[in-house]
């Protein structure tokens, strides 16, 4: 892959992020900057990024998909109604991974986990509002 400095910016600015990015919220980041970047340039790099793996996409259900680091390897809690985030601490598939790479003889690549569910505060504000109907 040739080395551009759009590309390298587009590196730049998902390394320094402290979560996951969709391609908008990475333009957003880039518009203004140098060098100059259209939102085009930023979904091509994006998807050959991934293709290289030197970038993994994340798929939150109904949410945008967004773009991490291939090494940064993370898990998320993600709330149904307000779309509030949490980063689980360490990795809660490892050992089934490597159970699996064991017992299958797959050469496991890699994982993404997203739990789905209502945060504290939309939990509480959802059962306040069954208790009043």
């Amino acid at each position: 892959m040739k080395h551009t400095r759009q590309r390298e910016a587009i590196l730049r600015e998902l390394e320094a992020a402290a979560e996951p990015l969709s391609a908008e919220e990475l333009f957003a980041r880039l518009r203004d900057g140098e060098p100059a970047i259209a939102l085009s340039t930023v979904y091509r790099n994006l998807e050959r990024f991934c293709a290289d793996n030197l970038v993994q996409r994340e798929t939150t259900g109904d949410g945008p998909v967004r773009y991490a680091p291939a090494r940064r390897h993370s898990h998320y809690l993600v709330c149904t109604q307000c779309a509030a985030r949490v980063k689980l601490d360490g990795c809660p598939l490892a050992q089934l991974e490597e159970g699996l790479a064991r017992d299958t003889g797959f050469s496991i690549e890699g994982h993404s986990l997203t739990i789905y569910g209502k945060c504290p505060r939309c939990a509480r504000k959802e059962t306040k509002e069954t208790q009043k109907a």
